[in-house]
């Protein structure tokens, strides 16, 4: 018998959220999928997109494309969130499986809606969570449920310290780290923060909007930690404008290091340590913590020969098409999920414990620093009054 091949629609959005990272192109590649349909609200931008994804029928409203095509899997591309409930609304009464860019959602009224909606057609919601597809993060993830680095201790999450640093990095790049530690840990318990602004804390007159449209953000330094079963515990820690690369150096002063960004999540176990680098690296260090004293103890890259290297033994260019890759993997992950009736990757569930982890962290600011439950009975965005 023939296996099926999976229609798949594309929601974009040019100008205002675009596609994500690359979700119009996700199912490019992929086996027994297929690109027939997309939609975008601007003309020019759609047109464009159309020609690099081979001309499929082009839609102005995403409506209309989910009411003329037959469809089962649609990707929503657009990083803005403004659209996000409608969206999902429309894609899952539409009875498609959703391939979602993040971040998500702004708070968590809104995630319930979608959660409802996506529960009552019974689809299968996977979010673009490409870090996760890496074979040496995957790798490292297996290692480490199956007991091989010993009891699993605490994860260190770190943003890139741009200009988005704090608030805004806390959701549009906590949202990788965050569903990593969900995977490595199981589903949060609690969350503790303390957010400032400049050399003070933050207040709710503080609250703004990000560079684009996720939501009201606070602060530009952050400190939240996560509480997991068994006494593990999650940290985030950012504070905008430290990246090397936001300021060239002045006369007298140290020069700018050859990186970029301090963009990690270090993870501590028994036995080793393991640090997740861009784009999509584990390093392994035989000690639960870093021993500078004693030189015997290195960092080992973990090499999979299929990711790190082209057919021709020669080194790939990962950070040139892992997100591509990356894509192709969580699109295929999906298509095999809604198969097997398992769930995806980085499902719905993930996104609600993400949302719940943010809004946790501004709920526990506002409150003193009080430790507060997760999940939070009061739905409600903490920075909105």
């Amino acid at each position: 018998m023939m296996k099926k091949t999976y229609r798949v629609g594309v929601i974009g959005s040019t100008g205002k959220g675009d596609y994500g990272h690359g979700l119009d192109t996700a199912f490019v590649g992929v086996e027994r999928a297929e690109i027939v349909a997309l939609a975008d609200d601007n003309e020019p931008g759609r047109q464009k997109t159309a020609q690099r994804l081979g001309t499929p029928r082009q839609f102005a409203d995403y409506r209309q494309m989910l009411t003329q095509e037959r469809l089962d899997i649609v990707c929503i591309g657009p990083r803005w969130v403004t659209d996000r409930l409608a969206m999902v609304q429309a894609v899952a009464a539409a009875g498609c499986h959703i391939y979602c860019e993040k971040p998500f959602i702004a708070d968590l009224e809104t995630f319930d809606q979608c959660r409802t909606a996506c529960d009552q057609a019974k689809i299968k919601f996977q979010m673009a969570h490409q870090w996760r597809a890496s074979p040496a993060v995957q790798k490292a993830i297996a290692q480490l449920r199956s007991g091989y680095f010993g009891r699993l201790l605490r994860m260190r999450a770190r943003p890139k310290d741009d200009k988005r640093g704090g608030g805004e990095e806390l959701l549009v790049h906590g949202t990788h780290w965050f569903d990593l530690m969900i995977t490595m840990a199981g589903g949060p318990q609690w969350a503790s923060g303390h957010v400032m602004e400049g050399n003070r804390d933050a207040t709710r007159a503080d609250v703004r909007q990000g560079s684009e449209p996720v939501g009201p953000v606070l602060g530009d330094s952050i400190v939240a930690v996560f509480g997991f079963a068994n006494s593990v515990r999650g940290y985030f820690d950012s504070t905008a404008s430290t990246a090397p690369n936001v300021r060239k150096s002045q006369p007298n002063e140290m020069a700018t290091p050859p990186w970029d960004s301090v963009y990690s999540l270090m993870v501590e176990c028994e036995k080793v340590t393991v640090c997740f680098r861009q784009p999509g690296d584990a390093y392994v260090y035989p000690a639960g913590g870093m021993l500078p004293d004693i030189a015997a103890l290195q960092w080992d890259k973990t090499i999979i020969p299929e990711w790190h290297f082209t057919p021709e033994h020669l080194p790939r260019n990962i950070s040139r098409d892992w997100l591509h890759r990356g894509n192709q993997t969580m699109a295929a992950d999906l298509i095999q999920a809604i198969e097997q009736n398992r769930v995806p990757m980085s499902p719905l569930a993930n996104a609600g414990m993400i949302t719940e982890m943010v809004q946790g962290v501004y709920r526990s600011h506002l409150d003193g620093g009080r430790r507060v439950a997760i999940p939070a009975t009061d739905r409600h965005h903490p920075l909105l009054g």
